[in-house]
């Protein structure tokens, strides 16, 4: 879970950030990434990514590990600085607009206010300990600007699938978090495709500041990080309390072609939902 959110994000800042190059039409580049096991030394499909013009649809695949234990193929589609949670299996859809995007804020902001209420309760000494440990993982626990991301150029390069690429750590909360082998955008076929997806997505972000502070800051800080690495990785590789973990995500293809427009539509008869309504009673 923790790196399915943590992809997410990155992916949103790397590329609203990589999106800020150029205009124009382009043909569009179809891309995936693998989980590849470091142990076993085996690689499963993750991530599907179709980007053309001013759209783009994100698929993950879950693993046969994830998929045993319920998790589902899932697909977000961004159209016109609209973003769509698309659910094929239950044939449903959530539109996360300017006004759903505030609502998950404050969501947020008041889950955060439930874990320090519950936490005020505990022992002082367990009090200390559940925070030191929370707030790696709970934006805002501390206060809305705890959040903090730093993306270091180590110096060192390396090469990822015959990509020459320059290897970065990225800290979160002062912790390395993961470590990047990034290519310049401008290595990339096809990367003008970036801006019109996602420039007008991150102006949703920006307005929301002012009723979601925590999630507002949470992403400003990702994008200042992905803007100073400046492009996109073709290695990523988790650390946990400071141990690599055991899978890393690989770009496995990159490649120009015509999306159909079909692709970043919902669905005819897909039932649109509210988060109220997947949330449940």
């Amino acid at each position: 879970m923790k790196a399915d959110i943590r992809r997410h994000m990155r992916g949103l800042a790397l590329l609203t950030l990589g999106a800020f190059t150029s205009n124009g039409a382009f043909a569009g580049v179809y891309v995936e990434l693998v989980s590849h096991d470091l142990a076993t030394n085996k690689s499963e499909l993750a991530q599907k990514m179709y980007v053309q013009g001013n759209s783009g649809r994100f698929v993950e695949v879950p693993t046969p590990g994830d998929a045993a234990d319920g998790a589902r193929e899932s697909a977000m589609v961004i159209k016109d600085g609209t973003l769509y949670a698309i659910d094929d299996a239950e044939k449903n859809y959530v539109v996360l607009d300017k006004a759903t995007l505030e609502k998950v804020g404050k969501k947020m902001a008041e889950a955060v206010e439930k874990v320090k209420e519950q936490l005020s309760k505990m022992p002082a000494e367990q009090r200390e300990q559940m925070q030191q440990m929370l707030a790696k993982q709970v934006p805002g626990l501390n206060g809305d600007q705890n959040w903090t991301v730093e993306a270091v150029n180590t110096g060192k390069a390396d090469t990822v699938d015959g990509r020459k690429c320059q290897v970065w750590d990225v800290k979160r909360n002062g912790e390395l978090d993961e470590q990047l082998c990034v290519v310049p955008f401008s290595a990339l076929p096809g990367k003008e495709n970036f801006q019109a997806v996602f420039a007008n997505f991150a102006k949703v972000f920006g307005e929301i500041s002012k009723t979601a502070p925590t999630l507002a800051g949470l992403m400003s800080n990702e994008f200042s990080a992905q803007e100073k690495i400046n492009g996109f990785p073709v290695r990523s590789r988790d650390y946990e309390n400071g141990r690599l973990v055991e899978l890393e995500t690989v770009l496995r293809l990159w490649r120009e072609e015509a999306i159909p427009a079909s692709m970043f539509e919902v669905p005819a008869g897909y039932q649109r939902k509210t988060m109220e309504d997947l949330a449940g009673p």
